[in-house]
């Protein structure tokens, strides 16, 4: 089998220049195939990165630094597997780095629930959206569900609009009161849905990376979404998850242990 690596990107030609700048040849240097000229969907449905496949036969690499991406506690994910059981629980993964850590397992105070909901209403019709606004204490965290007419819209491509707003949400809640449990804001089970995805995503990538005994790629993910993958692999010896790069193109990297 001739050696390869498979890059992602937003597009074929930044892929090759990703490709290009990792290998430390020239983007022209390259002998690659376009495997995925990607999609960028509707309104973040759909969308998904190209991927191209580079011929690394007699290209002397060495394997990038990785970092195991942080859990809650500062602790580190090392040694990962393919779990028979597909649940996380949603508060484990949808979170924000700048968001404080939950403390205590009381239930929230109703006026804290009362000003999440009024927040959220007003957010949602100052969008011009209508639709129903459900707040309640769901034990790990407040959930803040929301009905939009215009779901898509709402959410935004791939959840930067909802993720926004839930954080937004978080400040201005306890800008003057002290933290009680994170606010996770929903639309229709979107959240649960992206994570079930992700999970199926990584399920598959572990299996391909024991199969063709390689490390494989996924495409970039954010902190939540990385997490995910993190946490679905996590007890596995048989695979083990890493995370890589910055900013937009940070992703995570499953191995044979």
């Amino acid at each position: 089998m001739t050696p390869s690596q498979e890059f992602y990107a937003e597009s074929v030609e930044v892929a090759v220049q990703k490709a290009a700048a990792h290998l430390g040849m020239a983007a022209g240097e390259l002998s690659y195939e376009v495997v995925d000229e990607g999609a960028a969907g509707f309104l973040g449905i759909g969308a998904r990165d190209a991927r191209i496949v580079v011929d690394t036969a007699g290209i002397e690499t060495t394997p990038p630094e990785t970092s195991p991406e942080p859990l809650a506690g500062g602790a580190e994910v090392q040694r990962s597997t393919m779990s028979d059981d597909p649940s996380v629980a949603l508060s484990e993964v949808v979170s924000d780095a700048q968001e404080p850590e939950r403390e205590g397992d009381e239930d929230a105070p109703p006026e804290v629930l009362e000003e999440v909901e009024r927040l959220v209403s007003e957010v949602v019709h100052a969008m011009g959206f209508d639709g129903r606004v459900d707040v309640y204490d769901a034990g790990d965290f407040i959930a803040a569900d929301v009905a939009p007419d215009h779901t898509a819209l709402f959410i935004g491509q791939k959840g930067e609009t909802i993720d926004a707003l839930q954080y937004l949400v978080n400040a201005s809640v306890y800008r003057r009161r002290p933290f009680s449990k994170r606010v996770i804001l929903d639309a229709e089970g979107y959240r649960q849905r992206r994570v079930e995805a992700i999970q199926g995503m990584a399920h598959r990538t572990a299996r391909r990376a024991l199969r063709e005994r390689r490390t494989i790629e996924l495409p970039p993910m954010n902190a939540s979404e990385r997490r995910v993958v993190h946490l679905f692999l996590r007890d596995n010896p048989k695979v083990t998850t890493a995370s890589e790069g910055s900013g937009e193109n940070r992703r995570v990297r499953v191995s044979p242990a």
